[in-house]
């Protein structure tokens, strides 16, 4: 499964790919550049990013197989950029172009609840 979340997240490292046009300065980490939007400042962003991903992967097409050897490369992989807040940010963008077009859930990744057990 393919999910998203942000770099300072709790999300496993290991699992993190970058998706932001520039990485952090400590980012070592893979990235996925052709998932990176042309211009995260522009005014209206989403808009932006949308016809970058219509330009890049045209009804969907590619999309899957890029992915795929995204897999390859880091199973189960979280796409990573900069918002904590998701509905600010063009992971979840993709994530509803890949639904549409691929038919894939995406989902925003969550931190596991703490299990602690009873003391009594």
């Amino acid at each position: 499964m393919i999910q998203t979340s942000y770099f300072s997240s709790k999300a496993p490292h290991g699992r993190k790919v970058c998706i932001a046009k520039w990485a952090p300065r400590y980012w070592n980490g893979p990235r996925a550049p052709r998932l990176a939007p042309s211009n995260p400042k522009a005014e209206n962003w989403s808009e932006c990013y949308l016809r970058d991903l219509i330009e890049r992967f045209p009804g969907g097409a590619g999309l899957r197989e890029y992915l795929d050897a995204i897999v390859a490369r880091t199973p189960e992989p979280i796409l990573c950029c900069y918002e904590a807040d998701p509905e600010q940010c063009h992971r979840r963008i993709l994530a509803e172009y890949a639904k549409t077009h691929l038919g894939m859930d995406m989902p925003e990744w969550i931190a596991p609840a703490n299990r602690q057990g009873s003391l009594l």
